[in-house]
């Protein structure tokens, strides 16, 4: 046997997920593929530019430095648990049952809508593009429902696949794309009138801080996403480190690239109004004599859809997985495929909802409505996940005497951040289809808060099942690496780390 195979990781056989099989560049290309930076370029920044005006790269950089903060909190808890339950898993650990339960309610549901509404995405730019190169059209609800049943089968056919397989793909989707619509800056840049220097976007005179900030509530949404790696726990290599430089670096890369797209993008409507296009990078294309660049962009923005659904999926179904070995979903959904190592049970499931919420969405109103409805819940609720799971980061890091400059600062940036983001979502109120949205947010942290209370007080043993699989058996924890100490120095190490492990397990029964 050669060393590469003595040392590739084996599949375990205990009914777990494959150990150790994503190298870093693999991890960050989830994390990539998850944001799809590409359907962020072609869609969002412009929606922001019309919003913030000649100033919307600045928007940019105060939502980087917010959703930073969230992936700094997050990262800073991957860097001491590994686990395979995301921000659900990492909470549980940090924060006990309140905080596993917390933090569970509000992501897992941010997950189940997000996916869907992805896959939506994607058929819908997919319809779209066919449109664009010829296809003839037909009934717009029966096309778009075939579509999305073709986006979610191939999502859960590579989900049943070695995880490394879908890194692959979602790395060279993004790259792709992102590369062709670079391209088209270059050229924006190259034949911009009056050189590449736009005074308008230097001047802060006249900044509005009120749009700055609404438009960042909705770019905050645009960077969601990238902490689905750290299901990963298991399956990356040196998960410690590389589940949060995944995280951090994603989103440092991505908020860099989308405060140069906005700068590129202002300077290239400069004379024309954001409101006359539906589609500003085609608008450029055009404006700028290469509008065939509009086919692979329009292209590849439905592929960069379909990327962050099934990473989304991927991660997702890891989730389901852990929840189903603590009993807190049924224990079938924590079956692994015999050969894939891939949670099998719970991607069947995942495909079936994605379908089910997918075709709802084509047939019982505009497919682009229903893709805007799920995906701004979804976004209510994912902001709520990433402040409390800081929070939660925080007040581990001060109960455990680790409190440092760094974790308080981010902690209070996220908290900050929230209320930024809330205030100018919420206010004024969204009108007609939008504020039944927000209002279906505010009854599911009702709901959530009776439902915890209500367990608490007439069913404690349920809340005790919240994240007892990870602490119970370190199941899912990379093994340490042994360092050789003397035998009474061992003997006091393991006297101590029993110590540890019964002053956790007190916790965990009684605290909250």
């Amino acid at each position: 046997m050669s060393a590469a195979e003595q040392a590739r990781p084996a599949a375990a056989q205990d009914g777990t997920l494959r150990r150790g099989v994503l190298p870093l560049w693999a991890v960050y290309g989830i994390a990539l593929g998850i944001l799809a930076p590409s359907s962020t370029l072609a869609l969002s920044t412009g929606l922001i530019s019309e919003t913030a005006g000649n100033l919307s790269w600045l928007t940019w950089v105060v939502t980087a430095v917010i959703v930073l903060s969230f992936a700094l909190g997050i990262s800073w808890l991957t860097r001491r648990f590994a686990c395979t339950g995301g921000l659900y898993g990492l909470a549980a650990r940090a924060g006990g049952r309140s905080g596993g339960f917390s933090v569970m309610s509000a992501h897992v549901l941010a997950l189940l809508l997000a996916g869907p509404a992805c896959a939506l995405g994607s058929a819908i730019y997919l319809d779209a593009w066919l449109e664009r190169v010829g296809v003839p059209a037909g009934h717009p609800a029966v096309v778009i429902s075939i579509l999305t049943a073709l986006v979610v089968a191939a999502n859960a056919w590579l989900c049943y696949r070695e995880v490394k397989l879908s890194a692959r793909l979602l790395l060279a989707i993004e790259f792709a794309t992102v590369g062709v619509i670079l391209i088209l800056f270059c050229v924006v840049l190259i034949k911009a009138p009056g050189g590449i220097i736009d005074r308008r976007q230097l001047h802060f005179g006249g900044m509005n801080v009120a749009s700055i900030l609404e438009a960042g509530g909705f770019a905050v949404f645009a960077l969601a996403g990238f902490e689905n790696v750290a299901t990963l726990g298991r399956e990356a290599r040196n998960p410690r480190r590389a589940i949060g430089l995944a995280m951090t670096g994603s989103i440092v890369g991505l908020g860099l690239l989308y405060v140069f797209a906005s700068y590129v993008i202002v300077l290239g409507f400069k004379g024309i109004s954001f409101a006359s296009s539906p589609a500003p990078l085609d608008t450029l294309a055009s404006r700028n004599n290469v509008g065939w660049l509009g086919y692979p962009i329009d292209l590849g923005v439905a592929v960069s859809f379909f990327g962050s659904s099934l990473g989304i999926m991927a991660g997702t179904s890891r989730t389901v997985y852990t929840l189903a070995r603590d009993r807190v979903l049924p224990g079938r959904l924590a079956k692994v495929h015999a050969t894939q190592r891939t949670p099998v049970t719970a991607v069947t499931a995942l495909a079936a909802l994605y379908l089910i919420l997918g075709i709802a969405g084509a047939a019982l109103t505009n497919p682009d409505n229903s893709y805007g409805y799920l995906g701004t819940l979804s976004g209510y609720l994912l902001v709520l996940a990433y402040g409390l799971t800081t929070l939660v980061a925080g007040v581990y890091a001060a109960r455990t005497g680790s409190l440092r400059a760094g974790i308080a600062l981010t902690t209070l940036v996220a908290m900050a951040g929230i209320a930024l983001v809330y205030w100018f979502s919420f206010r004024p109120f969204p009108q007609g289809a939008y504020g039944v949205v927000a209002w279906v947010f505010a009854g599911c942290v009702v709901l959530a808060v009776s439902t915890y209370a209500t367990l608490r007080l007439r069913w404690p043993a349920v809340l005790a099942k919240i994240g007892r699989t990870d602490r119970a058996a370190q199941a899912d924890e990379p093994e340490e690496i042994p360092v050789a100490v003397p035998a009474q120095a061992g003997l006091a190490h393991e006297a101590h780390g029993a110590h540890q492990a019964h002053a956790y397990d007190a916790y965990d029964a009684y605290g909250a």
